[in-house]
């Protein structure tokens, strides 16, 4: 922003040199980035900040002068001498877009070039002079911040003006003389007929005003800003007027401005102008913004004097109302950018001077940061499945939405409503997972096709699950899988892959402090991916976390996998907070001996281990220590369609060495709940 020292002195009495005024605004936080001489004037470069379109004027200057030296601005009233006729037809069909339009005619106006002293003062700022009447106009931009257009009045069909967007309209002719593609949605000035003009951003070459122009239409209009921000940007049309208008001007200097260029082209130009045609559908409300005076003081680190900040605020034009502990503050219409009692305490330091604000360092209470208890757990997971074998694998967060149908799921299972990608690289990562385990699987099949038999692998990561929102949920997970091969080593090992990482599973909750959990085994518990046979559920205190078990052989064939493949899953790490203990809890040696037993029942079936141990803990005798399974026994001569279950039962006191006829008791109590419970049969 260009600003002359003369013109500005024409607003406001200040006696202090260039160098000094240059001073004083860059400490009040408009930087002057240079001081050029012109014709015995001094031209300021200005850099003026987004939020400050008030300032792109001469007069909105003088009002920030005004405000830091504290003397009263001066602003001649505008006197239209004689207005006659009725003012120009104007329909606004968008107010969306436009909030405001104003316009006068002019009639019998004559075009020349412009007096010396306004073509100078134009030069000065980066203008070229054309004519009288688009002289003013700029002149006007210049002076009052507003942009202004002038039609010929002859040129415009049905001598009328409509505003509205642009609809089926495609091409557009500016006034340079160029083509201009339109959206449907850019705004435009309209005749009765045909585009004029391109709101807020050039005029058209169809209503240029020309040397043969004799009667004018004369616009002063307030347009959405993001409105011409974006038809400026898509057109790629930067002008003096889009950028204030993108910026947002004031909405009621828009007849003043008006006023003012209609003033001087009558004194310069000649003329009648008519009477004013002003469309405003809903007026301008001031913002009322409560301030107090503790949190003023507790944001600056200062103490400013109340009547100081009466005085500052009336400076730039805020009105000012007391009220309780405070002020309720009402910005003018042209400072758009005062939203919150933080803009009204940043006007207040800027005024009152950020170098009376002396630089102190904050007292802050140092304290140790609150634990990162996700972050932790997940650590202690990583580190657990490491020390039991496994590898930690990092995998794309895309996946193949046609993976699911390897993977069995029913249509209406939640892990295939996907989130999909707008410009995926292929289809294969078209969209985000909603499970670690294809990816997974994808590791071992290929490791498998490369010779490689022994592979245990993990992943923790994020998922990405239907919200119901645009936006998923991103759960963290958990998945392993193993594939134990051929050993290649001295000692034989027969058991299966199943307890490799049923154990990895086990070590994981002991270093998590999670005691409550069950391994249950149900055919409807697990997922359609594991075998039905050899699977189960996953729970602790009730409640399901995930599942393991042995792949399903369609599976293993749709993903070529040849093998007996393990998969561990806890669909949501961030449930387990809650299931871990608080602390470890150290307790002395044991004083006294400990009596152990061995029981021996037959039970159905589908009676579970788990069962018949929670039974017995819960027989309330106070010296139960330990349940321990031993021996699972199906054949002759237990029934086909039972089992016998053997227990070794340990018993101690804390406070005595306990005696036989006690044990006895409490171990037949326990016989005697269990043939209640679970019908269980002591086995001979």
């Amino acid at each position: 922003m260009k600003a002359s020292y003369n013109w500005l002195k024409e607003f406001i009495d200040f006696s202090i040199s260039p160098k000094e005024l240059a001073h004083a605004l860059t400490m009040s936080g408009f930087e002057v980035e240079g001081v050029m001489e012109f014709e015995g004037d001094a031209i300021f470069d200005i850099n003026v900040t987004p939020n400050r379109p008030d300032c792109l004027s001469i007069v909105g200057m003088a009002r920030e002068i005004s405000a830091i030296l504290e003397i009263p601005l001066k602003i001649a009233p505008v006197e239209i001498k004689k207005q006659e006729g009725r003012g120009p037809n104007v329909e606004i069909k968008n107010a969306e877009l436009c909030r405001r339009y104003a316009a006068r005619l002019i009639h019998g106006v004559k075009l020349a070039p412009s007096p010396e002293r306004l073509v100078k003062r134009l030069e000065a700022h980066g203008f070229k002079a054309i004519c009288n009447v688009v002289d003013i106009t700029n002149y006007v931009l210049l002076e009052l911040g507003q942009p202004l257009h002038a039609f010929d009045l002859d040129k415009l069909a049905g001598r009328k003006i409509a505003v509205n967007t642009a609809g089926s309209e495609t091409k557009f002719q500016t006034l340079d003389n160029e083509d201009r593609n339109l959206k449907e949605d850019m705004l435009l000035i309209w005749d009765a007929e045909k585009p004029v003009a391109l709101a807020g951003v050039m005029g058209g070459l169809n209503t240029e005003v020309s040397s043969s122009t004799k009667n004018i239409l004369l616009e002063s209009a307030y347009f959405y800003p993001s409105s011409i921000r974006k038809a400026s940007k898509s057109l790629g049309v930067t002008s003096e007027s889009s950028y204030r208008f993108e910026r947002g001007v004031d909405i009621d200097n828009v007849a003043k401005a008006l006023d003012r260029a209609a003033q001087m082209i009558e004194e310069i130009a000649g003329g009648q102008v008519s009477c004013l045609t002003d469309i405003y559908p809903q007026h301008f409300t001031p913002k009322q913004i409560p301030v107090r005076i503790e949190k003023i003081t507790s944001l600056l680190g200062i103490k400013i004097q109340e009547s100081q900040i009466q005085n500052i605020l009336n400076g730039l034009g805020f009105e000012i109302k007391r009220e309780g502990e405070g002020y309720v503050v009402i910005p003018p219409s042209f400072r758009i950018d005062v939203q919150r009692d933080v803009d009204i305490t940043e006007e207040l330091a800027r005024l009152y001077g950020y170098d009376k604000i002396s630089a102190t360092l904050p007292r802050i209470q140092m304290r140790q940061a609150p634990a990162a208890k996700l972050r932790d757990l997940i650590n202690v997971m990583r580190n657990s499945m490491t020390k039991s074998g496994f590898s930690e694998v990092i995998n794309y967060s895309f996946i193949n939405p046609d993976i699911f149908e390897r993977l069995n799921l029913p249509p209406d299972d939640k892990r295939r409503e996907l989130v999909y990608i707008k410009n995926p690289l292929r289809k294969e990562e078209s969209a985000m997972r909603t499970t670690l385990i294809p990816a997974l699987l994808n590791n071992v099949s290929l490791n498998l096709n490369r010779g490689e038999k022994m592979l245990r692998f993990f992943e923790v990561s994020k998922v990405f699950l239907p919200s119901g929102n645009k936006l998923p949920n991103e759960v963290v997970q958990t998945a392993a899988v193993l594939n134990k091969g051929a050993s290649a080593s001295l000692w034989e090992t027969r058991h299966d892959g199943f307890y490799d990482v049923k154990g990895a599973l086990e070590n994981l909750f002991r270093d998590l402090r999670i005691k409550d959990f069950v391994l249950e085994q149900n055919p409807s518990l697990p997922e359609p991916y594991l075998h039905p046979g050899k699977a189960c559920s996953i729970s602790i205190s009730g409640e399901k976390i995930g599942a393991l078990g042995a792949i399903h052989p369609s599976v293993s064939e749709a993903f070529d996998i040849k093998g007996n493949v393990i998969i561990l899953e806890i669909r949501d790490v961030e449930k387990l907070l809650k299931h871990i203990s608080p602390g470890a809890t150290f307790l002395s040696l044991p004083k006294f001996p400990y009596v152990e037993r061995d029981l021996a029942v037959i039970v159905s079936g589908d009676i579970t281990v788990e069962q018949v141990r929670a039974e017995i803990l819960k027989v309330d005798s106070g010296i139960i220590e330990s349940v321990s399974l031993f021996d699972i026994y199906t054949g002759k001569p237990i029934p086909e369609d039972k089992k016998s279950l053997a227990f070794a039962i340990r018993y101690r006191s804390t406070d005595r060495t306990l005696r036989d006829e006690e044990v006895d008791s409490v171990h037949l109590t326990i016989a005697a709940k269990l043939k209640t419970a679970l019908n269980a049969e002591l086995r001979s």
